[in-house]
């Protein structure tokens, strides 16, 4: 009954419009009140705040998404979007490519999607339009070539996950890797072979000499400067992925104060929309904790396990049972409040049945990257409408398409485990 009471509030305040994080802590607070009494809710309340952010591995957060204010605040995606652009754009749908290595490679050193996104609408919009590219189509493209950020290490979705599951931050992000790159392959060629379909939607970028474009390559060494700082002390375990951040920060900052593109006001405004990013995702993360001793406290994942262990559902269909429900919560919910929400239920049913955390959390992941361009909450959606002053539904119309290419990747990444699991084994 309890239980029962707990899911309806739960429901309800979400469709009330709750912020997430406020609406779990509440809903476990009911639920910890109501079977185990006061004075349990109260050592909660009183302890879990602090657990839940006394940890170093969190502190890797907020330092990528600051590095990546930085790189946008710099001019230094500016940049990199021109140099992809000179060398991809000749090619059917090109400059769209271009804009898909882009957001992989902002992704390779940043970990933020919404960021990636905001700032590919930014500089390549106006490209998509002078070339006549369909607004639907380059903008839906914008949308889901910015996720790409969320599954190429460094990874905030994989961060938290592997910190929620006690599983190796490290392992988790070389495992994003070759996935990120495989998506991105597919989203490249998908979107080639819908430019040679329809031509006056993905039309053909401007053509550049091969002087052109080595002479623009002069313009990435501060982005490579950075890159080398993050990737090199990321995989080789020079430094942990906190102090990685760290180090890629500074860089970022250095470059930019020495080349004289970033001021005063910027590094301000980089600072606070990095406190608000952090402050969302660790007020989600501590309701989620609250709401989630609540559900081990009455064996809520135990009885789920058991239930479904008795069903008599085989191994692979409860796997694609997960992923549809995964699927569903993407029209309505941010993509970290899911992983969030429903990591304490799926996590310990996906291990009993024998299924690899590593290769699970690059899953999630690919599931939370779907869901931020999925009617009708799709977060990238939304973020690109307000960089690009292009309407929602219209951006939404876009990802459509993209998110075929996007069922690929998840099909390529469910029949080959491989592709996640091979490179933390190697370099473990």
């Amino acid at each position: 009954m309890v239980i029962a009471v707990v899911l309806v509030l739960l429901v309800a305040l979400l469709a009330l419009g709750v912020p997430v994080g406020f609406t779990l802590a509440l809903t476990g607070s009911v639920g910890l009140y109501l079977t185990n009494g006061l004075d349990v809710l109260l050592n909660q309340l009183a302890t879990t705040p602090y657990r839940s952010v006394a940890n170093g591995t969190m502190a890797a957060i907020p330092l990528f998404i600051l590095l990546a204010e930085f790189i946008n605040q710099g001019g230094i995606a500016t940049k990199l979007f021109n140099v992809a652009n000179r060398f991809l754009g000749r090619l059917p749908g090109g400059v769209a490519i271009a804009g898909v290595y882009f957001c992989a490679l902002f992704g390779a050193i940043s970990g933020s999607s919404t960021a990636a996104s905001a700032t590919l609408g930014k500089v390549a919009l106006p490209e998509f339009k002078r070339l006549g590219y369909g607004i639907s189509a380059a903008t839906g493209i914008v949308a889901s070539a910015g996720t790409l950020a969320t599954m190429i290490p460094p990874s905030t979705s994989l961060i938290v996950y592997g910190i929620m599951t006690e599983n190796s931050i490290g392992k988790l992000l070389l495992a994003g890797f070759l996935p990120g790159l495989m998506t991105a392959c597919c989203y490249s060629a998908g979107i080639y072979g819908w430019a040679k379909l329809r031509p006056n939607v993905l039309p053909r970028g401007e053509k550049f000499s091969f002087k052109e474009k080595i002479e623009s390559l002069k313009d990435v060494w501060s982005f490579l400067v950075i890159a080398i700082t993050v990737i090199v002390s990321l995989y080789t375990g020079f430094a942990t992925p906190t102090e990685t951040a760290a180090l890629g920060a500074g860089a970022a900052l250095a470059i930019c104060l020495l080349t004289r593109t970033i001021k005063g006001r910027q590094i301000y405004v980089a600072t606070v929309n990095t406190i608000k990013t952090f402050t969302m995702i660790m007020t989600l993360v501590i309701g989620a904790m609250i709401f989630g001793y609540f559900l081990a406290l009455n064996r809520i994942p135990q009885m789920l396990i058991e239930i479904i262990s008795n069903s008599g559902i085989p191994r692979t269909g409860i796997l694609v049972l997960v992923l549809l429900f995964y699927l569903a919560l993407g029209f309505f919910m941010d993509q970290m409040a899911i992983l969030i929400i429903t990591l304490p239920l799926s996590y310990p049913l996906m291990m009993s049945l024998g299924y690899d955390p590593i290769w699970y959390g690059v899953i999630m992941v690919r599931m939370v990257e779907i869901g931020l361009v999925t009617p009708p909450l799709g977060l990238n959606v939304y973020v690109t409408s307000a960089a690009t002053g292009v309407p929602v539904d219209v951006v939404f119309r876009g990802t459509g398409q993209m998110l075929l290419f996007d069922m690929v990747a998840l099909l390529l990444l469910l029949f080959i485990p491989e592709i996640a699991t091979w490179l933390p084994s190697v370099a473990h």
